[in-house]
């Protein structure tokens, strides 16, 4: 009933929408284009469920998918689509499980540790950046080519695979199992003999998998994705982390993977919406994402006690 309920809810929001925008929000195109761009950050937040359940909160994601998806792109223009995709995938779990390495063995706080990281990889890109165009070449483009991944309908099929394959391994695998029970209380976790810094680190491997893939997703959408400095990589997990919270905040009624799910296609609409009513791109809207951040935040955290990291 509660899910029936939420649904409701949602396309009322839709229907006033609609009448807002002079009938331009519910056309089958614009739905279409809304599903298409919450992709991408559907396959990395699906990524963030694995390691910020176990309180892992890597603030590098941005960083990586950067990296991720340039090394996707140019293992893709060698071998084609699976190199596309097996680039996006082997960066992704690689640089997740040098993370993973750096937080539990240095045990800083991981999202202090996760900015270095973000410094550290956008400097990479840099470096990568300075030498392409020093050799006479750019930053890895793909051109007309290899752009299937990217649009409709191929990006939005991979969405059903991908939704079976996280529902798998966080519900019905131990490795989904021992996150959340790390993420939930660690000393009853070790009390039940589960190792809590195996079940984090395996957890990061997992999220890197979905990562790297939303990465070869990427770099197959834009064709090329220049390097970022100064930790402006960082504002792109803002996204992901608000359809994590609102996933979390709809626990009781929906599971997390499918609370992802329509976390990410609500926040799509709502980009959609704010466009189409004339809400610039890059001011307002980020100041809306913001004031939801902080409402879903507040919604999210009912009930629960103590300090909330």
């Amino acid at each position: 009933m509660q899910q029936v309920l939420v649904l409701a809810g949602l396309l009322l929001v839709f229907l006033i929408i609609h009448f807002a925008t002079n009938f331009r929000f519910l056309t089958g195109r614009n739905m279409g284009i809304i599903v298409s761009h919450a992709v991408i950050p559907t396959f990395i937040t699906w990524g963030l469920i694995f390691s910020f359940t176990s309180g892992m909160i890597d603030l590098s994601i941005g960083s990586i998918v950067v990296l991720a998806s340039n090394f996707a792109g140019i293992l893709g223009l060698k071998f084609g689509y699976v190199g596309l995709i097996l680039g996006g995938l082997v960066a992704g779990v690689l640089l997740q499980a040098l993370n993973g390495f750096v937080f539990l063995k240095t045990k800083i706080p991981p999202w202090v540790a996760g900015l270095g990281m973000a410094m550290i990889y956008e400097s990479i890109g840099a470096v990568y950046s300075t030498a392409a165009v020093r050799s006479g070449g750019m930053v890895v483009s793909l051109g007309s080519q290899l752009r299937g991944l990217g649009q409709l309908p191929f990006n939005v099929l991979m969405l059903v695979p991908g939704l079976i394959a996280v529902y798998i391994l966080f519900c019905r695998t131990s490795i989904g199992l021992n996150v959340r029970a790390v993420g939930s209380d660690l000393r009853v976790t070790k009390e039940m003999g589960i190792d809590p810094n195996r079940a984090k680190f395996l957890g990061m491997l997992v999220c890197g998998v979905f990562i790297g893939l939303g990465s070869a997703i990427n770099q197959s959408y834009v064709g090329q994705l220049l390097p970022r400095t100064g930790l402006t990589t960082v504002s792109t997990i803002f996204q992901p982390l608000t359809a994590v919270l609102i996933a979390s905040s709809m626990g009781a009624i929906f599971n997390v993977v499918i609370g992802v799910v329509i976390g990410t296609i609500s926040l799509s609409a709502l980009f959609n919406a704010l466009t189409l009513l004339g809400v610039p791109s890059g001011t307002w809207q980020e100041v809306v994402l913001g004031m939801l951040v902080i409402a879903v935040t507040i919604v999210s955290m009912r009930g629960e006690e103590g300090v909330v990291k």
